[in-house]
């Protein structure tokens, strides 16, 4: 076969060396500013990603440890959840309170005492709106366990926060916590309340705001 003979291999490497010569090829480095932002961005993600490497030898090597951490950031990020939710909440019915758009029979004064949101949560009850009803106890409840030295009352905390402070108190801890199982997927889940539900939860509210 004729034709041209084939490039030799000092011929090719003088060809590759002249097309990477051209000044689309050559290496701009970066401002003073920007090249320390990736540096310091590449040794971030280095790091993290070590991090991430020791973390999962934890599980062989240490199993309770691993699966201890693991439950701690499951519920550290229920827990922010809770709060995004609850906050959510709190700022939907201000903007509902002042604009006058809130579903009809709600009230324009915010309650500001344990008797006025149950004295609201039986309103929202025989009106047919269980979660507005719930919502409502939930902040009666937490009224009564501060008037009692149970819990410190703060609408910015979270269910998980009330909990923890609540545990000190044997029994009123405990009906806290059957409250909060039936409110947290109704307040937070979306899940819906029927009657009977609702009526659980009052039981458990009355029974949390009876405790001394």
């Amino acid at each position: 076969m004729s034709g041209r003979p084939l490039p030799t291999p000092a011929e090719v490497e003088k060809a590759v060396a002249e097309v990477y010569s051209r000044p689309e090829f050559e290496a701009r480095e970066l401002p003073g500013f920007l090249r320390w932002a990736a540096e310091r961005w590449a040794a971030l993600k280095a790091w993290f990603w070590e991090l991430v490497e020791r973390f999962n030898v934890l599980e062989s090597t240490a199993p309770v440890l691993y699966w201890g951490i693991v439950a701690w950031l499951a519920l550290s990020a229920l827990a922010i959840l809770a709060h995004f939710g609850t906050t959510a909440y709190q700022v939907w019915r201000a903007r509902e309170r002042k604009t006058g758009t809130g579903a009809p029979g709600a009230e324009a004064a915010r309650p500001v005492g344990a008797a006025d949101w149950e004295a609201l949560a039986r309103r929202a009850a025989a009106a047919g709106r269980l979660r507005d009803a719930a919502l409502a106890l939930y902040q009666a409840l937490l009224l009564r366990l501060d008037a009692r030295g149970v819990v410190r009352y703060d609408p910015a905390k979270t269910p998980g926060e009330y909990r923890w402070e609540a545990m000190a108190h044997g029994e009123v801890a405990r009906v806290l916590e059957a409250f909060l199982r039936g409110f947290e997927p109704v307040a937070f889940g979306g899940r819906e309340l029927d009657a009977p539900g609702y009526e659980r939860l009052r039981r458990i509210a009355a029974e949390g705001g009876a405790h001394g």
